[in-house]
């Protein structure tokens, strides 16, 4: 017999579209996939090798708990120089992944029927987190007309005597929106009146288009909040699994002590791989990227656009586009849902994408344009065919 949790769990609604495409490929079908959430980059040749040098030097055992000190000594200068709020490697845990840092968050704050405050559309995880650990998520809907962005007045309504926290993510996935310092302030100042923890996803720092990134760690808000980052996507290392979780000391102490009874270390090898990519070389790897992926989106904008029907709010961060389809679900020869839309285009396009409905939100899209240019010109041309064909 299973737990109750996990009978509750909602599996993500990007696995029906994912198995389709596996069996198209299987019949020989080229399928053009903008469903994936990964650098197609990969991995920095001297990250490679120094995973490689240290296999061969027998780092290979176990690690302390919350990660090698130079790994988080590294961290907490990484965080240090670019939020510009002094941190000590004690305010570091090394994880298995981002996810995996924002699980054992949740994991140490929420209690049976808490309410944890997420805007949407939100990343698929977060919800299901939340249940996990018999919690509530709150949903607050936000649109394109606010440029899919909470502010305290959206937020209040919401709040009542049950709820705890509050998950940010900015850069954002999947709309790319990105919260401005002013924005964040007020949000922060709005958590601390309200005696809310916040939990900052920042994985997609790195990825910022227009103006500068913002964080949710502050001199201010550091007693509260809850920084998350890690190396997959600004260095293409979505496999390796490293992540990590910044906040004061005495609730690291507790992850660390949360950790040892689940994973342990994250792994040892890969705790080399990221200390290399945290350098002057890493930085210019991860700059090097952000150029292609400016121009991946500019043309993804552009193509996307020109479609009758799809309204497109141009991402200021990530590597995401998040389109209305309204106009096109609602032509005399369209399915009804976003999720039935992508299964179609699927079929007769060849193109994958993701429904707004895993992300919480209906008569929408995600298109990732984590892919080369040719294929993100093929790719909207065969669904712009497409979608003439339902007029």
């Amino acid at each position: 017999m299973l737990s109750q949790r996990i009978r509750e769990l909602k599996p993500a609604a990007t696995l029906e579209i994912n198995a389709k495409r596996l069996e198209l490929i299987d019949q020989g079908r080229e399928i053009i996939n903008f469903g994936v959430g990964e650098p197609d980059f990969d991995t920095p040749e001297f990250v490679r090798r120094a995973a490689q040098d240290a296999i061969d030097h027998g780092w290979t055992r176990y690690t302390p708990v919350p990660g090698v000190a130079a790994l988080r000594e590294a961290v907490a200068s990484q965080v240090s120089k670019t939020r510009g709020v002094g941190v000590d490697a004690s305010e570091v845990i090394i994880t298995n992944g981002a996810k995996h840092a924002l699980a054992q968050a949740l994991l140490a704050r929420v209690d049976r029927g808490d309410e944890v405050l997420i805007p949407s559309p939100y990343w698929v995880s977060y919800p299901e987190m939340v249940r996990v650990c018999e919690g509530q998520p709150v949903a607050v809907p936000t649109s394109a007309a606010d440029r899919y962005k909470v502010t305290p007045s959206t937020l209040e309504p919401f709040v009542s005597p049950r709820t705890v926290g509050l998950i940010l993510n900015s850069p954002n996935n999947p709309t790319g929106a990105v919260y401005q310092r002013d924005e964040l302030d007020a949000l922060l100042a709005f958590a601390e009146e309200n005696d809310l923890w916040v939990l900052s996803d920042e994985i997609y720092e790195d990825f910022v288009y227009d103006g500068v990134f913002a964080s949710a760690w502050t001199e201010e808000s550091r007693r509260s909040t809850m920084l998350v980052s890690g190396v997959s996507k600004s260095y293409a290392m979505t496999g390796w699994r490293i992540g990590w979780l910044v906040a004061e000391p005495g609730f690291v102490k507790q992850l660390t002590r949360l950790q040892s009874h689940t994973s342990s270390n994250a792994t040892s090898v890969s705790q080399a791989a990221a200390l290399a990519a945290l350098s002057e070389d890493g930085r210019s790897f991860c700059h090097s990227m952000l150029d292609r992926f400016r121009h991946r989106r500019s043309r993804t904008v552009e193509l996307l656009g020109a479609i009758d029907g799809v309204v497109v709010e141009p991402p200021q961060g990530a590597f995401y586009v998040f389109c209305d389809v309204t106009g096109v679900l609602e032509r005399p020869g369209a399915p009804s849902t976003s999720q039935e839309l992508c299964l179609a285009a699927l079929d007769r396009a060849g193109v994958a994408l993701v429904p707004g409905e895993a992300f919480g939100v209906e008569r929408a899209l995600r298109l990732s344009y984590a892919c080369s240019t040719a294929n993100i010109e093929k790719g909207i041309e065969a669904l712009r065919r497409y979608f003439d064909e339902l007029s």
